[in-house]
């Protein structure tokens, strides 16, 4: 059964928890675009300081997706706030340092540790 939903999204204090739930293939294009989109307001809301992007569900993310997540890594600088991913498989984290977006931004093991990172306890949830 295929997911119906591009990504995952969950609020931790005032960080964005994004959790992509395959490459682009699983899904009808425009939606892919409609949710990205919909995650560029999110990062938008003032109260977002951090994202955090989880990425325990996949193995593999295509470029459409990387692209998303890069502009949605660029938000938080404006506001001070942090950018990191968490739970990468170690396949998916080499394709990322292949394409440098591994080396831009802190991966973490766990998501309590990219929470730490970012300076968000996650017991305010």
């Amino acid at each position: 059964m295929q997911p119906t939903k591009v990504f995952h999204v969950e609020w931790i204090g005032n960080t964005l928890v994004i959790i992509p739930q395959g490459p682009t293939l699983n899904f009808l294009y425009q939606d892919v675009h409609h949710e990205a989109n919909s995650l560029y307001r999110l990062a938008d809301d003032p109260k977002m300081q951090n994202i955090i992007i989880d990425l325990h569900v996949v193995d593999y993310l295509d470029s459409i997706i990387i692209g998303a997540m890069i502009r949605l890594f660029q938000k938080p600088r404006n506001r001070g706030g942090k950018s990191v991913f968490c739970c990468g498989r170690p396949e998916l984290l080499e394709v990322l340092k292949c394409i440098r977006v591994g080396s831009m931004w802190p991966h973490f093991d766990t998501r309590e540790e990219a929470l730490e990172a970012v300076n968000v306890e996650e017991s305010h949830t």
